[in-house]
């Protein structure tokens, strides 16, 4: 077995999103929390928490691959031009270049991301598509 420079231990690589999301609330006023948990050259890992009618602006990755795992909730998830539900346990494959966003969150959802190759948090090639903000895709009130 060969080592490299830093050979980081499991208290760097392994995280349990349900403490992560506890110790990491979404701030006041706001739907959304992402915190990107770990970054190589070759990955990177976010865990998002997302309220109730929260989500993301559809959008794509011209260089990146994404997968994301569902660990907690339900929510409608844009894969390309459709619009389908994923709940927890369900784990969603994303090629470069695919348009994709959790768009509504039917109720709190945590959620794991892994991109490679492991984004630069000063350039995320994350290329927003031409859909209205998040704050235009909350769920209607209901009377």
């Amino acid at each position: 077995m060969s080592t490299s420079e830093h050979d980081p231990g499991s208290e760097e690589l392994i995280t349990s999103a349900p403490t992560f999301a506890a110790t990491h609330p979404i701030p006041e006023g706001e739907l959304r929390q992402v915190v990107h948990v770990h970054r190589s050259e070759q990955s990177s890992t976010a865990i998002a928490s997302i309220q109730p009618g929260g989500g993301l602006r559809p959008h794509f990755h011209a260089e990146h691959d994404e997968v994301i795992v569902y660990l907690e909730g339900e929510a409608d998830f844009r894969l390309g031009d459709e619009v389908t539900t994923v709940r927890a346990g369900d784990v969603v494959s994303i090629p470069a270049g695919v348009v994709h966003a959790t768009i509504r969150a039917r109720t709190h959802v945590l959620m794991a991301a892994t991109f490679a190759p492991g984004f630069d948090l000063a350039y995320e090639d994350r290329i927003y598509v031409d859909d209205p903000p998040i704050a235009d895709h909350r769920a209607p009130e209901t009377e």
